[in-house]
């Protein structure tokens, strides 16, 4: 039990800071708010330790660097016992000798091993309780709110969270990460890529072993020289292309801790550790994506709302900025439609977007399917690793030549199902705009501004913490919407109302 609050404490502390960091108001606070978050995740593997490595990126210059290469690890004495009752026998009944541990991660550790004169293993050991003090901590997790404009918005968590409780999952489970890393490595095959090999009969649900690897970060490697550097990138971008369009098996935690580089005699090697967090991509939506990148390069033309719906998205909410997605595929595959070798120092995506939707973004976000966070950011990840080497690379044509023929064929034959969408209500009315402010008691405004005919989807667009108390207070939503139908969409104040926890004021506007 004592653990159990002491993780407990560790989560409350973790969620001050960040909101803490949310609040600095300038940068010196905001310099020592990191430095007091970094402290607090580097004092607890598990959650609190992945959370900061999310937050380190793929430099080794944050703040939070220090949780990608690694915290202090325990002594070989405290998890050789470990092992031992893995293996039902003593370690070096099978080794020859094993070494303290370098490389303290958020699960588990690994020691450097000798099997025989010819062999160095790497022998990475979970530590003892953590998948019952990790199903804890995503326990209370799950009971914490939602931050930022995700809580603001009332979006719906629930299938976000049970993809991240999966994927926790998945990764402590170290016999599933062993046929991962099999099945990557039987799958992509990119020049300068290596997948150390898996030993599976000395494997456990919680010891993984594998041939031991060296090289240095990928900050060592952006000293090179250039043409080393073009190579090590180039690997890094056919790998993702491979794994995701073509055997949809995707190295899912892109941080500097899990890869290790090495400028060989013959060619740079880039070495991929750590398949606990794959990402699997079903054919349809890798498909409906490969064909999105064709369609923004104007090589083929198919219904933008049944493509989306293909990758998982909801093709309902699509209906209210389906005119600005042409425009917005435009932007999303910028680096591909380019021949020549793209800067992304001068691609600012989010900068675009957000002129193009405004708020219109919340329809898009809201649409997209739980697992589209975890794709993002393997393409940051590769966009971070490119910017660190500060190399440029034509992405499309290392795409083409990543892929087989054959997928190619299939992507160019490949139409999405249809979608039976009803017709979108045809209604009279010179408003243009839905103004929606609400003001939680004591916060500040929450400012939204939507097409007007957003106004006939109210009863989604509310989260249902507000929803519920416009219930209480009498208001039906679904009258205001059978009132527009009959009216129009004219302006005028829809509803101003003083709730217990909130002030409402929603009107239509020119």
């Amino acid at each position: 039990m004592f653990p159990l609050i002491q993780r407990t404490y560790r989560l409350i502390r973790t969620a001050w800071a960040i909101k803490a960091l949310r609040q600095a108001d300038n940068d010196d606070v905001k310099q020592q708010a990191r430095h007091a978050l970094s402290d607090i995740l580097a004092g607890s593997r598990g959650l609190p330790m992945k959370v900061g490595q999310v937050l380190a990126g793929m430099g080794d210059e944050s703040e939070y660097a220090v949780l990608t290469q690694s915290v202090e690890p325990w002594s070989l004495d405290k998890m050789l016992p470990v092992l031992e009752k893995a293996w039902g026998k003593p370690a070096l009944i099978i080794l020859e000798s094993m070494e303290e541990s370098q490389a303290a991660a958020s699960l588990g550790q690994v020691h450097r091993a000798k099997l025989n004169a010819r062999e160095t293993l790497a022998i990475k050991i979970q530590y003892p309780d953590i998948a019952k003090a990790m199903q804890a901590e995503m326990t209370l997790a799950g009971l914490m709110p939602a931050a930022g404009p995700v809580k603001t918005w009332g979006f719906d968590m629930q299938a976000y969270k049970q993809t991240l409780n999966q994927n926790i999952h998945e990764e402590l489970d170290y016999l599933h990460e062993m046929k991962q890393q099999m099945l990557f490595s039987g799958s992509v095959h990119v020049q300068g890529l290596h997948v150390p090999s898996t030993y599976p009969l000395l494997c456990r649900k919680n010891i993984l072993v594998q041939s031991w690897a060296e090289g240095v970060r990928l900050s060592e490697v952006a000293k090179w020289a250039l043409p080393p550097r073009l190579f090590v990138a180039r690997t890094l971008m056919q790998t993702m292309f491979q794994s995701l369009f073509q055997a949809g098996l995707v190295h899912g935690d892109p941080h500097p801790g899990n890869m290790l580089f090495s400028d060989d005699i013959k060619e740079p090697q880039t070495t991929l550790l750590d398949f606990g967090c794959m990402i699997h991509v079903d054919e349809m939506p890798r498909l409906a994506l490969l064909n999105m990148i064709l369609v923004a390069r104007g090589d083929r033309h198919i219904n933008l709302l049944s493509l989306f719906a293909s990758m998982g998205f909801d093709e309902h909410k699509l209906q209210y900025i389906e005119a600005k997605l042409p425009t917005l595929i435009q932007l999303l595959c910028r680096p591909f439609i380019e021949e020549r070798a793209f800067d992304v120092e001068q691609w600012d995506l989010s900068v675009s977007v957000e002129l193009l939707l405004g708020d219109d973004k919340w329809w898009f976000r809201s649409a997209a399917p739980a697992n589209l966070f975890l794709i993002i950011r393997i393409f940051q990840g590769l966009m971070s690793q490119l910017a660190l080497l500060d190399v440029k690379l034509p992405w499309f044509p290392l795409l083409q030549q990543a892929l087989k023929k054959s997928t190619w064929e299939q992507a160019k034959h490949w139409t999405p199902d249809g979608i039976d969408l009803p017709e979108p209500p045809h209604i009279q009315g010179s408003a243009t705009q839905l103004s929606i402010r609400i003001k939680p008691h004591g916060k500040n405004d929450i400012n939204i501004t939507l097409t007007a005919i957003s106004a006939l989807d109210l009863e989604n667009l509310m989260p249902e913490s507000i929803a519920s108390e416009m219930r209480d207070a009498g208001v039906n939503l679904h009258d205001i919407r059978e009132q527009l139908l009959k009216d129009g969409l004219e302006p005028q104040t829809l509803l101003d109302l003083d709730m217990p926890s909130y002030h409402c004021h929603i009107a239509l506007q020119l």
